[in-house]
This record gives C-alpha cells, sequence and structure tokens, in this order.
C-alpha cells in the first residue's frame, strides 16, 4: 500500500514539475485526464466543503483548480490543500452570483459588449492541435478610460463573471464533445493600440493586477490559456514588466508577447486555414467588432443630487474593516446601498446565520460566512456603486468595508442604506445598524 501511495505521489510530483516548466513538450490540453489525476480530481472532491452545482460538477473543471495549485506545489497533499480552497472560493462566488443557472448570457445579451465598451472576437469552434478553442480578438479600439467613466466596479466585475462564464460553458461543450481537456487559445492583435496616462495609472495602481488574479488565476484557473499577444510595440514591455511584479506564478507562460514576427509561432499549432487574414492566414471569414470610446459628454453623472447630500460618510483606518451589521427578524426584505469612495475598497456581503444567540463576534472570520454578495475590489469615485439584494432568511447580515489591502492610506467611504419592507414601508439604515422611516431615495 504504501509503495502504491509513494508511486502515485511521484507522479503527480513528476507531473506538477512538467506542467510549471515552460519548456517542457508535455500538456494536458488535448488528452483525456490520466489515473493520477482523476485520482486527485477525486481527492479533491471529497475534501471540498460545499456541494457543486451538476451545471458546473465535471472532472476537468476541478482539474483546472488541480493545475493551478500544481503551478506552485509539488507534493500532493499541498496540491489538493491549495486546490481545495480556490475551489472552494469559486463556489462562493458561483452560489453569490448565481453563476449555476442553466442559461448565461451570450457575448450578443452581455452589456458590457452591447455597450461596445470591450472589442469583441467570436470564440471559433476550431482549435490550436491541443483541443483548445481559438479566439481572436483585435484591441486597437480599446479605451480603459471609456470603462471606468461608464459602470461601477461592481457591474464591470459581474459583466467580466458572466463572459468568463460564457467561455467557461463554451469550453465545458468541447470537452463534452471530445472527452480532452480543453481551454481558449486567445490570440489578441495589439497593432495600433496606444497607451495614454490612464492606462498607465490602470496598470500601475494594481487594477489591472486585481482583474487579471480575480478572474484569469482565482476564479477560471486555466481556462485562457495561452494569451499570445501579437504585433506588440516596444513601449508594452514596460507596462507588462510592472504587471508582472503583481501576478502570481505562470503569468509569463499564460501571456505571452510577440512581436511582428508571430506567424510562426501560431502555426506550430494552429493551421494556416484557422488563423485570419489580418493575421497572415487565410480565413477571410473571422469577423472583429471594434470597441466604441465614450465621449466625456456621456460620462456617468449623479442623477440625485439629493441622495448624494443625504450620504454618510466614514474613514476606514489602513489594515481596518468597517461592517454595517443588519438583524433579520421578518424576511421578505430587501436591502438597497448606494456608496462612493476617495479611493478602491473591499466591499461584500455576508450572511451569519441566527441573529439570535450570545455568540455575536464583532469581527467574525469572513471565510466562515456566506457569501450574499460577491467579495470585490471597488472605486466608486468616477462612478459611484448603487446595487442591492433579498434578505429572504430571518439572520444577521453583515455589510462589509474592507481597507486591510492597504498600509498607506485610509480610505473615505459616503454611505447610504436602505430596507423594504413587505409591506412596502421604507427605513434608512445607518452604518451603526440603527433604522429610522424614510422617503425611498433608491
Amino acid at each position: 500500500m504504501w509503495g502504491f501511495l509513494t508511486d502515485v505521489a511521484s507522479h503527480v510530483a513528476n507531473f506538477a514539475a512538467n506542467l510549471c516548466d515552460p519548456m517542457t513538450k508535455h500538456s494536458p490540453f488535448g488528452e483525456p485526464l490520466n489515473n493520477e489525476a482523476k485520482q486527485i480530481v477525486e481527492e479533491v472532491r471529497q475534501r471540498i466543503g460545499q456541494k457543486m452545482h451538476p451545471n458546473f460538477n465535471t472532472d476537468f473543471n476541478v482539474y483546472r483548480f488541480v493545475m493551478a495549485a500544481m503551478r506552485n506545489h509539488k507534493k500532493q497533499r499541498d496540491i489538493v490543500k491549495h486546490a481545495v480552497e480556490a475551489l472552494n472560493n469559486h463556489l462562493r462566488y458561483r452560489k453569490a452570483l448565481g453563476l449555476d443557472v442553466e442559461y448565461i448570457p451570450t457575448f450578443d445579451e452581455n452589456p458590457i459588449f452591447q455597450k461596445k465598451l470591450m472589442p469583441r472576437g467570436e470564440i471559433l469552434t476550431k482549435t490550436d492541435n491541443q483541443n483548445r478553442l481559438l479566439w481572436y480578438i483585435e484591441y486597437a479600439s480599446i479605451t480603459v478610460e471609456s470603462i471606468a467613466h461608464s459602470l461601477s466596479s461592481s457591474e464591470a466585475c459581474k459583466y467580466q463573471f458572466l463572459q468568463f462564464e460564457h467561455m467557461l460553458r463554451k469550453v465545458m461543450e468541447q470537452e463534452e464533445r471530445t472527452g480532452c481537456l480543453s481551454s481558449l487559445r486567445h490570440i489578441v492583435n495589439m497593432d495600433g493600440y496606444e497607451i495614454n496616462p490612464f492606462t498607465m495609472l490602470f496598470v500601475s495602481s494594481g487594477t489591472l493586477a486585481y482583474y487579471s488574479q480575480l478572474f484569469h488565476f482565482e476564479n477560471y484557473p486555466e481556462l485562457v490559456t495561452p494569451v499570445d499577444m501579437v504585433n506588440i510595440a516596444t513601449w508594452i514591455h514596460v507596462p507588462y514588466r510592472l504587471a508582472k511584479t503583481m501576478m502570481p506564478a505562470g503569468f509569463s507562460e499564460k501571456f505571452r508577447l510577440h512581436d511582428k514576427h508571430f506567424l510562426k509561432t501560431l502555426t506550430a499549432d494552429i493551421k494556416p486555414e484557422d488563423i485570419p487574414v489580418s493575421l497572415g492566414g487565410t480565413d477571410a471569414d473571422i469577423k472583429f467588432e471594434n470597441a466604441e470610446k465614450v465621449e466625456p459628454h456621456r460620462y456617468w453623472k449623479v442623477e440625485k443630487a439629493d441622495l448624494v447630500e443625504a450620504l454618510e460618510g466614514f474613514h476606514i483606518n489602513t489594515g481596518k474593516s468597517r461592517q454595517v451589521v443588519i438583524n433579520v427578524t421578518q424576511a421578505q426584505r430587501e436591502l438597497k446601498w448606494y456608496f462612493a469612495t476617495d479611493a478602491d475598497v473591499y466591499f461584500g456581503v455576508f450572511y451569519e446565520g441566527d441573529s439570535i444567540n450570545n455568540n455575536f463576534e464583532e469581527h467574525p472570520n469572513l471565510d466562515n460566512l456566506e457569501m450574499v454578495y460577491p467579495w470585490l475590489k471597488i472605486t466608486a469615485k468616477l462612478v459611484h456603486e448603487k446595487d442591492g439584494i433579498k434578505l429572504n432568511r430571518v439572520g444577521r447580515y453583515r455589510i462589509v468595508f474592507n481597507n486591510k489591502h492597504t498600509w498607506v492610506a485610509r480610505r473615505y467611504v459616503q454611505f447610504y442604506g436602505q430596507i423594504q419592507d413587505g409591506d412596502n414601508s421604507y427605513k434608512r439604515l445607518f452604518t451603526d445598524g440603527t433604522m429610522v422611516g424614510a422617503e425611498p431615495l433608491l
């Protein structure tokens, strides 16, 4: 028995080493899971603290988190431990965002593409020679400031979760058809893309790193890989090196830079007839849709001056958090909020359970609570935050603002909370948890 376990551990360690080595020719893409992979997937399944919905519960989906853990760990127990932690965290986001529904909006139905804030290319049914679906896009038309002045941070995040979930469903369909591991092979044409001070701020502030970490590494690991950025200008190396310092292991392997001499690299595992004409291939049917720049007169503006005047302000010191606790004794309520910030804060809403007990903790471990609104890094400066949730269960809810990601500057938040009861009466919610009857402002 011990010999068998040692042999399995050795296989896992060898595979992890190969996976982490960018020079290795071995790749699990385009292959079914082998016995060692299936065994570690089963071990991860057994240790997950939550149920996985049938719309997500596949061996390949679990294995993507195993692959991500293998990039940083070689021992099987460490791989399993970190894969379980990451998958458990993702399952919390899935539940909070309602991602396990039968139907996920397509790119046509996603507001970030409907508003033409992001350039677009369709996910093809064609693949490279490792069963990875091809996804081409032209990036010259994107303007980061258009997105920043048009969408709240939470909207931008939620729309991207829908985008990534749609992409995952496409990959899952390919895996169902072939029985082999798949991903998206993303080819980004950077020809004509120009940098500006706003883009450099987007990179240097850590916002780009946060989005990459949230989607490419934490919640959808190994889904979009590799990302081949072609026709890059020399200046791109500066923000790339800056972003790389903030990224986890595997960043440079996942995001690969190519100058104008990229075609040989692509044709090593993609047929010329599956490459668009604009990139030197022969497929004239691959189409692209540009993003549209939002002019300043169309930027987001405050709609209700009386609401802004009523905001309750407070500071969050460095390394600290602020919680608004709501004890719900009657279900069928609705919570809405509106807030502005002077810089980025983490924000989310959590459900603790029974509010009638003697075990009240002022700042409980959020990992032990149910996430009912996703935990996101939000900057509500250019566009204020406005959202809400249903309070469908009796118990204690916690609205959490967090500044533990910085030890340099405190944050200033201006907040308005509103509770609607089942009888359509309204109360204003203050940050100390008290409520008073008020006319609805949200």
